[in-house]
């Protein structure tokens, strides 16, 4: 599709799993070129990771892969051998952009860091995206998905509720794999800070994204607690501060409701209980500190309800509410149907699947995923010989010596 946002932006992807994926593919999808590298024979080792269609395992229908790599060329490349090297250094040439997520003591090993490779193209933008940063005591160090939440404080208020009590339970890592999936947004953003300044001064730069950092940012409230007034964001106060809890469960499952300054109509909602009126529920600084007591109280009425029924009295009301749902409700979402997020997808192996789209509109440079996920090595002719000149029969020496 021509006229999308990033049209004529030439991408590199050199990574793994889903940070540098992901972020490549926000660029794909508005319209940049994108190929990715690949280690020949094995792939990306997303490709292993489920969710397979009828659950059989296949390096070409991982869930997970075909979602990260859609709108991209796919080759495979062993920058092990010298040759492997001089062609990825070809493609650096060529490209605007190189995303990568490797070790940074791997890509010097390799001579493939940002001083290298911005001698073989000056006006390259390198986004690395890593656990820990380029700089620091930990910059060595190996991530994981335990290892960034623990580390970055946002397990320390997890779980805040459900629990009987909050202060007996360990610790709780946030859902799948938050550190990656947020941070290649902000790696994103990051790349085209980068490359409009690159218009300006004709010089590409080093885009440096820690994971640790991306998590961190999440725990505003927790910071500011700690810097401002040196309390400790410990769980039971995260909760009672959110004034009252957020979770009240219903007959069909639970409801989400900001209180706040909305407790009168939410009473008013409930019909105006005796216990409403009396201490410590009618005083706003002793009702937080009674939050448990509360929460129990106006579960007594969305208990006898379901989650669509207090959401429809809630509205009426004027109270801040949403039942909790589904992945199921949530594929099923009417809002979602009429703005067209969930997109189609055909691909020769794993078939037709339902993605999730982009969560805005560009109503004069639309978001479009271009071609379905690359399989393994989909695009080496193409790119080899279409784009690098090399000719079919270096390829097939090429394969035989492990380099592609």
């Amino acid at each position: 599709m021509t006229g999308q946002a990033l049209s004529g932006i030439k991408v590199v992807e050199f990574g793994d799993f889903i940070s540098a994926a992901y972020c490549s593919k926000l660029l794909g999808d508005l319209g940049a070129d994108v190929i990715k590298i690949e280690k020949p024979g094995l792939g990306d080792s997303s490709r292993r990771r489920g969710p397979f269609p009828d659950d059989l395992p296949h390096l070409e229908r991982s869930g997970l892969f075909l979602f990260l790599n859609t709108s991209k060329r796919g080759i495979t490349l062993n920058v092990e051998s010298l040759a492997g090297r001089k062609i990825f250094k070809d493609l650096i040439k060529w490209a605007d952009v190189l995303v990568e997520n490797n070790p940074p003591a791997e890509m010097n090993r390799l001579g493939l860091d940002y001083d290298s490779l911005s001698d073989e193209n000056p006006a390259l933008v390198m986004t690395s995206i890593t656990p820990f940063g380029q700089t620091g005591p930990y910059r060595d160090y190996r991530g994981s998905v335990l290892v960034n939440c623990y580390l970055a404080g946002e397990a320390y208020n997890n779980p805040a509720e459900g629990v009987e009590d909050v202060e007996r339970c360990a610790p709780l890592k946030t859902p799948a794999h938050t550190a990656e999936f947020m941070g290649a947004p902000g790696a994103a953003a990051g790349t085209m800070s980068a490359i409009l300044a690159r218009q300006r001064s004709g010089r590409g730069q080093h885009v440096d994204m820690s994971l640790q950092e991306a998590i961190a940012s999440v725990g505003r409230t927790s910071i500011s607690m700690c810097t401002v007034d040196g309390a400790e964001a410990y769980r039971d106060r995260a909760m009672r501060a959110r004034a009252a809890g957020v979770l009240f469960a219903c007959r069909d499952g639970y409801v989400c409701m900001w209180m706040g300054p909305f407790w009168a109509a939410l009473i008013k909602m409930i019909g105006n209980p005796p216990w409403a009126s009396r201490e410590p529920f009618n005083n706003p600084a002793l009702r937080n500190r009674h939050s448990s007591e509360c929460i129990k109280l106006i579960e007594e009425w969305t208990g006898r309800r379901s989650t669509a029924e207090v959401n429809r009295a809630a509205v009426v009301a004027g109270v801040p509410c949403s039942p909790v749902r589904t992945i199921r409700d949530v594929v099923d979402d009417e809002q979602l149907a009429s703005r067209h997020y969930f997109v189609e997808l055909d691909h020769p192996l794993a078939g037709k699947i339902k993605y999730p789209g982009a969560p805005y509109k560009l109503l004069n440079a639309p978001w479009h995923i271009s071609r379905p996920a690359p399989m393994l090595g989909q695009h080496n002719e193409e790119v080899f010989c279409g784009l690098l000149r090399y000719e079919r029969s270096d390829l097939v020496r090429m394969r035989q010596a492990g380099i592609i």
